[in-house]
C-alpha cells in the first residue's frame, strides 16, 4: 500500500488536531537534529500537516483514500470472481442436469390423462381491444458523450467556469539564467494555501508569483515530483477556494470535459472538448483530450461537467490535431509515494522502435548531457518548429522539421544550457527542465518554449 499522510506524519487516521500537531512538531525537530538526504522530505511534511489539520482538505484527502481502496477491493473481487468462474460453471450444469432426470422420471410415472368430452365451446369474450404502443423514436436518444453526462445535463460550460475560476491561478516566473519575468504557466488551488502546477514551469525559476483574480501572492515549492511532473506550491494568504478533486477512474472515453488555464498569461480561459482515450503509461493512466491547450495553460485544470479537478493539462502536441494530454488528478495524491524507477509520466506520440545500436536508456539522476542522449518529438512554439531530434553521445544532431532538416554539434554547459552549431551559426537555448521522459527548452530572451516527449 502507498504511503499516506497519515505514515508521513506517523498518525492514525482517526488522530485528533492536537494529536496532529504534535506528531508534526516532533517530526520537525527530528529533522531539524537529524537531517535526512530527500530533499523533499521537509516539504512533504509541511504538506502532510496543512492538509490534515485542515478539515476541508482533510475531509477531500480521506475520501480520495476510500476511493482508492474501493477500487483496490474491486479490482481483487473481479480477479478473485474470474478464478472461480470456472467452478461456478461445472456447478450450475450438474444442477441443471440432475434436474432434468427428476422431472423426466416424475412425468413418466404419471397416468395419462382422460380426453375431456366434446362439448359445444362459448364464443371467445372479448375483454378489452389491444393498443399498439407506438415504437420510441431514436432521434430522442442522446447522444454518447450526453448519456456519459446525464447526471448533470442541466449544467452547462458556464456553470463550470463559474464554480472553478476562483480557484484558478496565473503562474509568472523570473528566470534564473535571463532575470527576466519569461515563465508563464497556470495552477489549480488544491487547499488552503496551497497549488499545483507542472514541474516543467517552475523548476528553474527564480522568484514565483501566482496571480489569482486581480491579487498577486508570492509562492514557493515545497514538493517537486519532476517524475510526474507535477510541484506544489505553498501560497501565504492566498484566501482562494480549494476546487473538489475527482478521479480518472469516473471518466469514459467520449465524455465530456473542459479545460481551464491562462493560455499566454492572458485573462482566464475555458475550452470544451471530450476524452479522446485514457492511455495507459508505466506510472498509470494519462487522459488525452480534445479541449484545446496553448502555452501557459500548462499546469492549469482538466475538469469535469461537475466542476471535479480530473486532470492536470500537462502536454500538447501538434504534430496531429487535439493532441493534448492531461495527467490524472489522482497523482497528486500519491506525489513522491511512487516508486523512483517509474517512467514515461507522457505517452510517446508514436510507437517505440527498438534499435539495436541505440544507447541504453538514461536513469533517474543521470546528468542533463546524459539524458539528452537519444530521440526527441518535440512541439515548438511561436518560433520554433515541431519536429524530430536525435541528440548523439558524440555530440552531434540532427533535425527531421516538416519541410527541412537540419544537423550540427552541440554541446550541454554546466547543466544549464545547450550551445548548438549549425554550419557556422550558434544558438543557446536554456534547459527549463530534462528527465528521463521529458526535455523543456527555452529562449534565454523570450517566452518561448520547445516541449519534448522521448521517441
Amino acid at each position: 500500500m502507498k504511503r499516506t499522510l497519515y505514515h508521513i506524519l506517523g498518525v492514525d487516521s482517526k488522530a485528533s488536531f492536537q494529536e496532529i500537531r504534535l506528531a508534526y512538531q516532533t517530526r520537525l525537530d527530528a529533522l531539524a537534529t537529524r537531517p535526512t538526504s530527500d530533499p523533499n522530505a521537509l516539504g512533504l511534511l509541511r504538506h502532510a500537516y496543512h492538509t490534515l489539520s485542515s478539515p476541508s482538505s482533510r475531509s477531500t484527502y480521506d475520501a480520495s483514500l476510500l476511493n482508492a481502496v474501493a477500487r483496490a477491493t474491486k479490482q481483487r473481487v473481479v480477479r478473485d470472481a474470474r478464478s472461480s468462474g470456472l467452478w461456478w460453471l461445472v456447478l450450475c450444469a450438474i444442477i441443471l442436469v440432475v434436474s432434468g432426470i427428476v422431472w423426466t422420471l416424475r412425468s413418466s410415472a404419471r397416468p395419462p390423462l382422460p380426453l375431456p368430452a366434446s362439448v359445444g365451446a362459448p364464443p371467445p369474450k372479448v375483454i378489452e381491444k389491444a393498443t399498439l404502443q407506438a415504437e420510441p423514436d431514436p432521434s430522442s436518444s442522446a447522444n454518447a458523450s450526453d448519456a456519459l453526462d446525464a447526471p448533470t445535463t442541466t449544467r452547462s460550460a458556464v456553470d463550470v467556469f463559474s464554480d472553478v475560476s476562483p480557484s484558478i491561478a496565473r503562474i509568472v516566473a523570473t528566470d534564473r539564467s535571463s532575470r527576466t519575468q519569461a515563465i508563464i504557466g497556470s495552477g489549480v488551488v488544491i487547499g488552503s494555501g496551497t497549488v499545483v502546477t507542472n514541474c516543467h514551469v517552475v523548476a528553474r525559476a527564480g522568484p514565483i508569483n501566482a496571480r489569482v483574480g486581480t491579487d498577486i501572492y508570492e509562492a514557493t515549492v515545497t514538493v517537486a515530483d519532476e517524475e510526474l511532473d507535477l510541484c506544489l506550491l505553498s501560497v501565504p494568504g492566498l484566501p482562494a477556494p480549494a476546487v473538489d478533486i475527482g478521479s480518472v477512474d469516473s471518466l469514459r472515453t467520449g465524455q465530456r470535459v473542459y479545460a481551464v488555464g491562462a493560455p499566454y498569461g492572458f485573462d482566464l480561459t475555458i475550452s470544451e472538448g471530450i476524452v479522446s482515450s485514457l492511455r495507459d503509461v508505466a506510472a498509470g493512466t494519462v487522459i488525452q483530450t480534445t479541449a484545446a491547450v496553448s502555452p501557459g495553460s500548462s499546469g492549469g485544470g482538466l475538469f469535469n461537467l461537475s466542476g471535479q479537478l480530473v486532470g492536470i493539462v500537462t502536454f500538447q502536441h501538434r504534430y496531429g490535431q487535439n493532441l493534448n494530454f492531461a495527467h490524472p488528478a489522482d497523482w497528486i495524491a500519491q506525489m513522491r509515494t511512487r516508486a523512483p524507477s517509474l517512467k514515461a509520466a507522457t505517452p510517446s506520440p508514436r510507437p517505440q522502435t527498438t534499435d539495436p545500436l541505440a544507447p541504453p536508456l538514461p536513469r533517474v539522476g543521470d546528468s542533463p548531457d546524459v539524458l539528452i542522449v537519444g530521440s526527441w518529438w518535440c512541439i515548438g512554439g511561436m518560433s520554433f518548429p515541431n519536429g524530430e531530434f536525435h541528440f548523439r553521445s558524440d555530440g552531434t544532431f540532427t533535425a527531421i522539421l516538416p519541410r527541412r532538416g537540419d544537423s550540427g554539434s552541440y554541446s550541454v554547459i554546466g547543466g544549464k544550457f545547450v550551445n548548438f552549431d549549425i554550419r557556422g551559426q550558434h544558438s543557446s537555448l536554456v534547459i527549463q527542465n530534462i528527465t528521463t521522459t521529458i526535455l523543456v527548452l527555452k529562449k534565454a530572451d523570450y517566452s518561448d518554449w520547445l516541449t519534448c516527449s522521448r521517441k
